[in-house]
């Protein structure tokens, strides 16, 4: 193995993350139109649900979210 390659089990694969961060925003809003006081509800379950999904992958790295 050459110096920078990770294994699977260590290896960030940008696409899994922008799919579970697309899937999370999606799940949450939805088609819902923009309400002011529902921002920080909104953004709140989008950060954990992302974090939930992030740590299921089972990969060696931290999360850091705040919503």
């Amino acid at each position: 193995m050459e110096e920078g390659e990770g294994t699977e089990e260590t290896t960030f694969v940008i696409e899994e993350v922008k799919q579970i961060i697309q899937e999370s925003v999606e799940n949450i809003l939805g088609a819902a139109s923009y309400q002011n006081n529902k921002v920080n509800q909104w953004t709140s379950g989008v950060v954990e649900q992302c974090l939930n999904n992030l740590t299921k992958l089972g990969k060696p790295f931290k999360y850091i979210g705040e919503g």
